[in-house]
């Protein structure tokens, strides 16, 4: 004979192995998929991981462990295992998210449990199967595909983890019949561990508190103490918090140095601006993405709103209000509600005061779209309740269908990220008037060994924003491979222009005027080049070159030469700069 807790207990096992053999089946075909964006300067070519232990010392722990440490441990950590091989960081990546799946089934599971959903009819069967349903959803869902598979969106899947162990410990905590007041601080103190340790890796750990508070408060009773409390007092607690929101957000709107400093608005849209814009972002893009996952864009192109009177503004603040209390007087449940403010809670940081480089990037929801995910897995459980219990084998038909339909879609997404050339060409075509994926697919093209291709896009990217500096350095690059050496030095000189300070474009053009004789005009260059960057071996050689052969100057032509193998003694043709240094020694 099999005991009750006997069955619960290989039922949650089943549910647990279900949830780690999907996320391995969906994911299985991006492992072997190359670094990507970001991924290739913070990883492949980051001199810091060639050192990688570093960042394991205690040393690093103690200066830069809230700058993103902990993360950058992770990486360290792949670097030290198995060098600059893909496969290692993805599979570290793809455990953490299988992890977070089966983190939020618990997490759910309980949350069903804490808001007495079973004293409403709900059996404890039907409420693991829904928890089941919404992990699986979080797991396979499209949308996750950014957070999963580029390396650099680990810190949304990692800062993730500790965030639901922090609130599952809460959970816990809250289930607990007696707890001494030293149990309550051992408690506390494992949780702001795990906050810690999260905000080390991003900073959605800062929302924990309040979604904590939240949970705690609409979980309660209606005869406890603290609803009863919040229900005499709401409209007070309401009026206040609407003044100081209002009040925030005026100061915010008008003063861009307010709190976190001014936004570097050469290069962002400016925090007023960013902050209409997200009302848009989240209705229009996130929650439509994640309802109909389609189109899904790493660069997605997003209209900037301007102003507060705006129907691109107005609007979608009037769905996300509509969606809030259509939600409660149609569910009439504080579940759905917390569920709800999970997501733009969880969301805000990244959609609110803290001015981004880009309107609207996937990898933000990672974690706040299981609010959403809950409230569909619910949702779906509340129309085929009668299904459920009439036409069981159809309903779990249903349920495989659709899962499957959506690892589908995943593992199709998966294959965009094959490659740089894939990525950016589906990134064009769905934001063809944005500048950055077209920069973007002439780099892929140039890299493919397609010179032609690459210029053409440049040539148009050129047209559609002049003064981006990568777009005139690569098209020089390009030109001087093909020998149009005119060309190639127009688009230096306009990428000097453009950054003065970046020492690789003094360096190209020191070596054109070498190659044309102005030594004087190339010995001022590589001058430049080495003073924005003292490790810069090469240009120290053609220093050394053009002191030593072409200048006259043979003691500092053999200085240069000397410095040049000091910083790479490996360096092509290094025998011959120590041969000739032997002969004429420097003083």
């Amino acid at each position: 004979m099999i005991s009750g807790d006997s069955k619960v207990s290989l039922r949650v096992f089943s549910y647990c192995l279900l949830i780690s053999l999907l996320g391995v089946l969906v994911f299985a075909n991006h492992l072997n998929n190359p670094f990507q964006f970001d991924s290739v300067p913070y990883i492949t070519n980051n001199p810091n991981l060639e050192n990688p232990q570093f960042l394991l010392t205690t040393e690093f722990w103690k200066k830069e462990f809230f700058a993103r440490g902990l993360l950058r441990m992770s990486i360290a950590l792949n670097t030290h295992l198995d060098g600059f091989k893909p496969f290692g960081y993805h599979i570290l990546s793809l455990v953490f998210h299988i992890f977070n799946s089966l983190l939020l089934f618990f997490v759910l599971d309980k949350s069903f449990r804490r808001f007495r959903l079973n004293e409403l009819g709900w059996e404890n069967k039907r409420i693991r199967s829904v928890a089941f349903f919404a992990a699986v959803l979080f797991l396979c869902h499209p949308i996750q595909t950014e957070s999963v598979i580029y390396i650099m969106s680990r810190s949304e899947v990692l800062a993730s983890t500790f965030y639901l162990i922090g609130f599952l410990l809460f959970q816990q905590l809250l289930e607990r019949p007696s707890t001494s007041r030293l149990q309550y601080c051992f408690y506390f103190l494992i949780i702001f561990l795990f906050f810690l340790l999260g905000f080390s890796v991003k900073q959605i750990l800062a929302t924990l508190p309040a979604v904590m508070v939240l949970y705690y408060l609409f979980s309660c009773p209606n005869h406890s103490p603290a609803w009863q409390f919040f229900q005499k007092w709401k409209w007070v607690f309401l009026s206040i918090f609407s003044v100081i929101v209002g009040l925030l957000f005026y100061r915010l709107f008008t003063d861009e140095t307010f709190l976190i400093g001014p936004s570097r608005t050469h290069e962002m849209v400016g925090r007023a601006k960013y902050m209409l814009s997200q009302p848009a972002v989240i209705v229009f893009y996130y929650l439509k993405m994640l309802l109909f996952p389609i189109n899904l864009n790493i660069d997605p192109d997003i209209e900037i709103v301007i102003s507060v009177l705006s129907l691109s503004f107005l609007i979608p603040v009037l769905c996300i209000a509509l969606l809030l209390v259509g939600s409660f007087r149609i569910f009439k449940n504080r579940f759905i509600i917390f569920f709800l403010c999970w997501f733009f809670i969880i969301l805000s940081p990244s959609s609110s005061i803290v001015t981004l480089h880009d309107l609207a990037a996937e990898h933000r929801i990672y974690l706040s779209s299981a609010g959403i995910f809950i409230l569909l897995a619910y949702s779906a459980s509340e129309l085929t309740r009668k299904w459920e219990e009439t036409k069981p084998l159809q309903t779990v038909l249903i349920f495989c269908v659709f899962v499957g339909m959506l690892g589908v879609l995943t593992m199709k997404r998966n294959t965009v990220w094959q490659s740089e050339l894939s990525l950016w060409q589906d990134t064009y075509k769905k934001s063809p008037h944005k500048l950055r994926p077209l920069i973007n697919l002439a780099r892929a093209h140039s890299m493919q060994g397609e010179p032609e291709k690459a210029i053409k896009y440049y040539q148009e990217a050129l047209l559609k924003g002049p003064g981006v500096f990568a777009t005139n350095y690569n098209l020089g690059e390009l030109y001087l491979a093909k020998g149009l050496v005119p060309d190639a030095t127009r688009y230096f000189l306009l990428a000097r222009r453009i950054e003065p300070e970046i020492p690789e474009t003094f360096a190209k053009l020191g070596e054109i005027y070498l190659s044309q004789n102005k030594f004087k005009l190339a010995d001022t260059y590589f001058k430049h080049a080495v003073e924005l960057n003292p490790l810069m071996s090469p240009v120290f050689k053609n220093l050394g070159v053009l002191n030593y052969y072409n200048l006259n100057n043979t003691q500092q032509g053999l200085a240069y030469f000397s410095r040049s193998l000091t910083l790479d003694p490996n360096q092509p043709e290094a025998d011959k700069i120590r041969v000739l240094l032997n002969q004429v020694p420097v003083p």
